[in-house]
């Protein structure tokens, strides 16, 4: 197992010591045990030190693994006394090296599943513990809930929260009662209930490799000022929220004047989709991209709707324009550093 010590103190985030825009208000030092952390190399020197960044924080690091300067690395903490131990789990770049991300483009859907499920006889569901059965019909019954504008959000933020992003957090941590209430969890003890079964296990990894490539993006901007979510939504044939975070906020003391978060989907009938929006003390301003100028017109045709659907704060501004991209191939070139080879995408 290839471990990193850490031979200097590591400041705590927001600290003089913190170096640049790579921090995160939500990694806090000194790191607890099982906690996964996102560095990045620096400098190699001789007699096996290194110089990383960890959440902004630069600290020489002792390793006998052979690391390269802008080499980014996914380290979990095994150790916090006598002093901080990190494991090496992956490195990061090639954590999907050889797999496929064809899947990267389907929702996080349980429609598929439960097609699947009901051709089988016996009920494959009964099969599963009571928990992972619970949580997969809890899931798939939400999803076909309309969204209102009464209780929309609090429906997304409750379909999001239990995907188990944070599945292997809750296990590192020993919160097994929350992370096997997880859909990542259910998900994993079908594929393995199930692997001899062909349709049921592709329906299945097929969800699971959407989960994953959603974690390592949480993984890959953990140290930046972006939160990265999917958006788990039926009608969505694939779809994130980024949402920005300005440098200082979250911090004890510190609000932010102004907010900025943005939509990016592929629909059935208006393809592909970027919606941005920015919440400031003037006001909302909005605006559409599609992915072609004919889409942007006939969006813009119903925008007297959508300004009167918005009442809570004041519009400023609705623009539309026809220069939305790919939302997975936009996702890809934020998780892979630019210049380094592209993943596989090929079936």
């Amino acid at each position: 197992m290839d471990t990193i010590t850490p031979l200097s103190s590591i400041s705590p985030v927001g600290s003089t010591a913190s170096q640049g825009r790579g921090r995160s208000h939500s990694q806090q030092f000194p790191p607890a045990a099982g906690q996964i952390l996102k560095a990045v190399v620096l400098e190699a020197h001789g007699d096996n030190r290194f110089v990383l960044d960890i959440g902004g924080n630069r600290l020489t690091a002792s390793s006998l693994a052979k690391l390269v300067p802008n080499q980014t690395l996914q380290l979990q903490v095994t150790k916090t006394e006598p002093q901080i131990e990190l494991k090496i789990v992956t490195d990061t770049l090639n954590m999907f090296a050889g797999r496929s991300l064809t899947l990267l483009g389907k929702n996080i859907d349980l429609t598929a599943l439960f097609v699947a499920v009901k051709n089988v006889s016996p009920p494959p569901l009964q099969l599963l513990t009571p928990t992972s059965r619970n949580v997969l019909e809890s899931f798939f019954s939400q999803q076909q809930n309309i969204l209102t504008d009464k209780d929309g959000g609090a429906t997304l933020k409750q379909l999001i929260d239990g995907l188990g992003l944070n599945l292997e957090h809750l296990l590192a941590k020993g919160d097994k009662e929350a992370a096997v209430h997880t859909l990542k969890a259910a998900l994993l003890e079908m594929a393995h209930t199930f692997s001899s079964a062909t349709h049921l296990a592709e329906a299945t990894q097929k969800i699971l490799a959407t989960l994953e490539l959603f974690q390592f993006a949480q993984l890959n901007t953990s140290n930046t000022f972006q939160v990265i979510l999917p958006l788990p939504l039926p009608f969505v044939e694939q779809g994130y929220l980024i949402v920005e975070q300005e440098e200082g906020s979250g911090r004890s003391g510190s609000e932010s004047s102004e907010s900025r978060f943005s939509l990016h989907l592929t629909m059935s009938d208006l393809g592909n989709l970027r919606i941005n929006f920015l919440n400031n003390p003037e006001g909302l301003f909005i605006r559409f991209h599609a992915d072609t100028q004919e889409k942007a017109d006939f969006i813009a045709a119903h925008g007297d709707e959508l300004k009167a659907a918005i009442t809570t704060v004041p519009l400023v501004s609705l623009a539309f324009s026809g220069d939305a991209s790919d939302p997975i191939n936009d996702l890809i070139r934020k998780l892979v550093p630019a210049g380094s080879s592209m993943l596989d995408t090929k079936v």
